[in-house]
Order: C-alpha cells, then structure tokens, then sequence
C-alpha cells in the first residue's frame, strides 16, 4: 500500500446566479477529475456558497432549483450555504430547496428554532476512499436576529468547529473546512485552529491566486461570479494521517468549452422562467417613473409601500434602489424582478427628530446622492435621491442645501420625540448613515423583499395617486 496520495480539490464560491459561466465550469470539473482519476489520484468538488442568487429569473422563477440542477449536473459532491441561500429565501423553501439534491450539504452552525439540524444537512462528512479518509465541516455567516426573524437558528461557528475538529482529527488524514464567513474570518479561524489543513472561503469575494498560508493551514477563495474554479492539490502521507504539501492555483472558466447539456438545460429552464414570471400582476393607468438625482413617482411610492407594510409613521427608500420605471398598463413579477433586484427587506426602528434632521440633512448633499453603493445586497448602481412618506420637507438649494423644516402630520417635528420610520436594512449593515446606527427598537420584516411587497401595494390605487404629490419642497 503506498504511504503517500493525492488529493485534489477543485472548489467554487459566489457564483451568485451568473448560470453563464456554469456549462464552462462543469466541463472543468468533469475533465479535471477524470484526468486526474486516470492517474490514480484522488478528487473533491464542492461549492462554498452563494450559487443562487434571486436577481436572475432562473433563479427567482425556480426558488433556485434550476441551480441545485446545475450543481447535480456538474458533479458536486458537497456544498455548504451562503447568506443567499440561508436568508434570501423563506423558511419553507430552502426546506425545499434541496429535497433533489445528488450532493451533501453541509453546515453545522443553522439550526432549527429547538437546535436540531435542519433534515437537508450534515453537520460535517467524512469522505472515504480506499485508503484515504477526509474531513469535511461546513460552515456559513452568522446573522442572528435575521436568522430567527425567518425561523432559523444561526450561531457563531467557532465552539462548533473547536469540538468537531477534536472529535475528529485522530480518525481522519486531512481536515477541510467549506467557510461561507469571509476572509477575515477564515483568517482568524486558521491561527484559532492550525488542525485545519485547508480553509476553502467565500462571501468576501477574494481572489486568492495561489491561496494564503497561515501557520499549517492554507485559505483559498475563487472571487466571483464564477470566471475562476479553484484548484487545490495536496500531498498526504497516509502512515503519518498528515498534509506534507499543498499548493492552490485558479482556473479560468474561460478556458473550457461550455458543457452542451448543461447549456441546453439552461436554455429551456429561461424559457420556463420567462413564462413563470411574465404572468400579469397588475394594471397600471399611468406611468410611474423613476429617477436618481431628484424626487419620482416611483421612489415616493417604494417609501410609501415600506410606511404602509410595517405600520410607521415615516417611510424612506434611496431611488437608487429602483433600475427602471414600471409604465402604464401591464406589470409583471419580471417587471419588479428588473426593477428590484436586491435581497433586500424592510426594517423598522425609532430615531429621535434630531436624528431624522441629520440623517435626512445628509441625503441632500450631491456627493452622497451621486455615492457609488455595493454590497449588502444592493444590485443597483448609486446611492440615489431618498424619497419619503409621512413627511413634508422644505430646503434651500443654493451654495449648499439646508432643510428649513421637516412636518409631520402638518405639524413640525420635536427635536426630541421619538418616529418610529420605515426603510431598508441595507443601512442598517452598510453604516452609511449614523444616525440609525443609533436607532432604537430594530425591527427587521423578513421574508419578504422590496419587490414583494411592492406586488401587493401596487394594486392600491389610492396609495399610487397620492405618490405624484411632492414631498420636498425648494424654497426660491
């Protein structure tokens, strides 16, 4: 029996929907493996989270069951979670989401509300071969109170990993670890424990070339979006159950041909989507418009909608949120889908007067309007002009713009009391405006996205009417 094997692992993170890339990567995974299987060597696949994204309408029209096909066809064996699966989708479909699935996922750190894994993961696997034994832990980001507002239990993963990882490391050869917390994360998790062989990252979108050594453990990421599969090979020596080399190297996706299957599943799955979708929602009798630098119709009514859904007393929205105008007649979940895309949900919490001044002061500056945004879920390009509901607001505009005074209900705000406002949660995890980092009694409104419930308000004819009157008013 020979005391030393290969291992191979081609891995991916963040694909993030783009099902473009995804004919190229499985022919990688397929020619890969059986290239390196033909030479007696050893080989994984599996997928750090992220895969599905509900922008695309592949995606949104299947709750991401055309991708759970894409990963089956592709021959992944095992897969963990991202946020985009874990929090984008409501309790009862990612209980569904992998009911089909030809991999394991695995996740140790999302629970049920009682602490029993949920019944479609594997808190860890062991991979066996003839000699060679992995093995595998899986874990994704922790966002608590999100977590449970949609029913989950989500923890920190480190007194997960820390018993798993005693438990397990006499019995096996290699520890892998599928990491859906980042790179800073995945850092720390490699001083924390030098047992761990290789962390395989995602979520922060690194792109790591040849991988990063810390101490023992090596921390690979693939960026996004697919253009890269990762590669990791490793030396193992079977008398001593110890790693004794590893390298990581990035394949580009551009460099196969695209797989003629999986390309024609794709092509028939858009067709289907396009039907699921294209189905009429609502009538419209007028335009609602949209624009970036200035108060619309349509950004008054997403801050209007936010209001009414929550119950508060002020609704704010940025328009850079909405990517296209929604015209009269016929509207379509495709519709919203475009203008929409984010997995982004509504949040409530209180500021004071003071607070809403500052926060609603700042929004008039051109340099914040004209702000670049990414992450947190946001799929759109600038920050945007912030619509309101529930408010009248005067301002000057000349050298610099000042907000004079700010009515609710007709009668001015006290500095001092109390709103309860409606917005988005992007703010509160992209901290661009203080102020609600300092809100009180935060409450986050989940499942739900922007687009849902702007299928349900849409049909109000009174609420639509009432979003072409002005709320900000120049003063000459």
């Amino acid at each position: 029996m020979a005391s030393t094997c290969t291992l191979h692992i081609l891995h991916t993170n963040d694909l993030h929907s783009q099902f473009s890339n995804m004919p190229r990567i499985a022919s990688c995974l397929k020619q890969q493996r059986a290239a390196w299987e033909e030479r007696g060597d050893y080989v994984l696949t599996v997928d750090i989270g992220d895969h599905l994204d509900r922008y695309n309408i592949k995606t949104e029209a299947s709750w991401g069951h055309a991708n759970v096909q894409v990963l089956n066809e592709s021959g992944y064996q095992y897969v963990t979670i991202g946020n985009n699966e874990g929090v984008t989708l409501p309790k009862d479909k990612l209980d569904a989401l992998y009911q089909h699935a030809a991999f394991t996922v695995i996740v140790s750190n999302l629970l049920e509300l009682d602490g029993t894994l949920p019944r479609w993961a594997v808190p860890f696997a062991i991979h066996r071969w003839n000699q060679l034994q992995v093995a595998i832990l899986g874990v994704t980001v922790s966002y608590a109170s999100v977590y449970e507002t949609i029913g989950w239990n989500s923890q920190e993963p480190h007194e997960l990993l820390r018993q798993q990882i005693d438990s397990l490391r006499e019995q096996v050869d290699a520890i892998i670890l599928l990491s859906h917390l980042g790179y800073n994360q995945d850092v720390e998790l490699a001083k924390q424990f030098p047992q761990i062989d290789v962390i395989l990252g995602a979520h922060s979108h690194h792109l790591l070339k040849q991988g990063e050594r810390i101490g023992h453990t090596l921390i690979t990421q693939a960026g996004k979006y697919g253009d890269y599969i990762g590669h990791v090979e490793l030396t193992i020596d079977l008398s001593g159950k110890s790693v004794t080399a590893a390298q990581s190297e990035l394949l580009a996706a551009a460099d196969y041909p695209a797989d003629q299957a999986l390309l024609s599943f794709l092509e028939q799955e858009e067709q289907k989507s396009r039907q699921v979708l294209c189905q009429e929602a609502a009538i419209l009798r007028r335009d609602l418009p949209v624009a970036w630098d200035r108060e619309s119709p349509l950004a008054t009514f997403l801050a209007a909608s936010l209001r009414q859904w929550t119950g508060a007393e002020i609704g704010l929205a940025n328009s850079g949120l909405l990517l296209k105008s929604l015209p009269a007649g016929s509207v379509t979940k495709l519709d919203l889908l475009q203008s929409l895309p984010h997995p982004i949900n509504p949040c409530t919490l209180l500021l004071t007067g003071e607070e809403l001044w500052q926060l609603l002061q700042a929004c008039l500056q051109p340099r914040l309007i004209e702000r670049q945004l990414h992450g947190f879920g946001f799929r759109g390009k600038v920050m945007g002009w912030m619509a309101v509901d529930g408010l009248e607001i005067d301002y000057r505009d000349d050298e610099h713009p000042v907000i004079t005074q700010i009515r609710l209900a007709g009668n001015p705000i006290e500095r001092n009391q109390l709103y309860r406002v409606a917005t988005v949660d992007m703010f509160i995890f992209n901290r661009l405006f203080p102020q609600l980092q300092e809100g009180r009694d935060l409450t986050f409104f989940l499942p739900e996205m922007l687009r849902e419930i702007i299928l349900e308000t849409v049909s109000d004819e009174h609420l639509l009417e009432s979003c072409f009157a002005t709320r900000w008013h120049k003063l000459a």
